[in-house]
């Protein structure tokens, strides 16, 4: 019972996160924190199901949290600034916001250390799920934006969710391939 509470407890907050998003002005601080805690809250709410079968759920929740927020780096290489009103306001997001990089980086990560690479693929998964409804995002080709009405996110994340949890459930309980490879 305690972990449905963390896991819908995690949903909350990022629907609270989202919607104080909603409400704050373009390029301003306030968008820009709030947007980086709906993001990481949505990569939590995603892997906690995965994470409490993985020998050590802490990995898990770190590729999330990395994938979650980490992938939006390149806004700065996009808009060639630091300055977050720049990178906050491109006419669109970046091409590395695409499914073809997500499942690059997380199959390299996978194959390091695969509880952090299937974390690290939710936390991917739920930040372009929530880009796809919030802007769009050049999801397969870097010319075409791809945009999804906001009441497809919450069963496009679920089903996200309950895929990594099936996945952790039919790995082998190892700790992990590089732990299993040094040990």
């Amino acid at each position: 019972m305690q972990r449905w509470t963390w896991v819908g407890g995690t949903w909350l907050l990022a629907a609270i996160a989202h919607r104080w998003w909603a409400r704050a002005p373009e390029g301003s601080l306030s968008r820009a924190l709030c947007d980086g805690l709906s993001h990481a809250t949505l990569g939590l709410a995603t892997s906690l199901p995965a994470a409490r079968y993985a020998p050590r759920p802490e990995r898990v929740l770190t590729g999330a949290l990395l994938g979650a927020l980490a992938i939006d780096l390149d806004h700065v290489a996009a808009a060639r600034s630091i300055r977050l009103e720049r990178c906050m306001t491109m006419p669109q997001r970046p091409a590395t916001h695409s499914l073809a990089v997500a499942a690059a980086l997380t199959g390299l990560v996978a194959g390091w250390d695969r509880f952090l690479g299937i974390g690290l693929g939710l936390g991917l998964g739920s930040h372009l799920v929530r880009d796809l409804v919030t802007g769009g995002a050049p999801l397969v080709h870097p010319r075409r934006v791809v945009r999804l009405r906001e009441y497809l996110a919450v069963p496009l994340v679920v089903g996200l969710a309950a895929g990594g949890s099936w996945l952790m459930r039919r790995l082998p309980n190892e700790a992990s391939s590089r732990e299993t490879m040094l040990g």
